[in-house]
C-alpha cells in the first residue's frame, strides 16, 4: 500500500510539471520560416532583349533573415528581420535600385491576409558596388481554436517577374 502511494505521488508531481507547474513559462512554437527556392535572388536588366552580363542594372540577393513570434490573444505576430545585399551592374547609370520583397502565408492565399509586398528604394554612395538593405517587418497571423503556429509556413522572396524567375530558374539548372 505504502509503495502506491509513492507512485501516486510520483505521477502526480510528473503531470504537475509538465504543466508548468514548475512557475517557468513555458514558449510555443512560431511558424516556420522559409526563403521561398527561386525567390532568394533577383537580377534586373536594363530595358531590351540584351540578357549578358554588360546588360545588367543590379543584383539583389536575401543575405540573413530570421524571425521571432509573440502569441497574442487573437494569433501571432511575427516579426520579421531581412537583409539584402544590393550590386549595381554596368548598366546602372542611375545609381539606384527598386525592387520588391514578399512576405506570404500560403494557409490564406489568396485572401489578402496571404501575401504583403514591401517596396524598396536604395541608393548606391558614390564609388559603392554593394550595399546591405536592412529592414524589420511584423506581420498578424491570426489562429483559430486548437491552431499552432508551428503549422504555419511564411515564405520571404523577392516579388519577380516572369523573366526574372525563369532567368533564376535557368541559372539554378546548370
Amino acid at each position: 500500500m505504502r509503495w502506491a502511494r509513492l507512485v501516486l505521488a510520483a505521477g502526480v508531481a510528473i503531470g504537475v510539471a509538465g504543466c508548468g507547474g514548475d512557475g517557468k513559462k513555458r514558449s510555443l512554437p512560431c511558424p516556420n520560416f522559409l526563403l521561398l527556392g527561386h525567390a532568394g535572388d533577383m537580377t534586373k536588366f536594363r530595358a531590351g532583349a540584351g540578357r549578358d552580363v554588360t546588360d545588367v542594372d543590379f543584383r539583389t540577393t536575401i543575405t540573413n533573415f530570421h524571425g521571432t513570434c509573440d502569441h497574442t490573444k487573437s494569433g501571432v505576430e511575427a516579426k520579421f528581420f531581412v537583409e539584402i545585399a544590393v550590386q549595381p551592374g554596368p548598366a546602372n547609370t542611375s545609381r539606384e535600385a527598386s525592387f520588391k520583397f514578399f512576405v506570404a502565408i500560403p494557409r490564406f492565399h489568396p485572401k489578402p491576409a496571404g501575401k504583403k509586398t514591401f517596396p524598396v528604394r536604395v541608393r548606391f554612395g558614390e564609388n559603392k558596388n554593394r550595399l546591405l538593405y536592412r529592414d524589420q517587418i511584423a506581420i498578424q497571423i491570426p489562429l483559430g481554436a486548437g491552431e499552432v503556429a508551428g503549422d504555419y509556413d511564411v515564405y520571404l522572396g523577392f516579388q519577380l517577374d516572369a523573366g526574372q524567375l525563369e532567368y533564376n530558374r535557368r541559372r539554378r539548372a546548370r
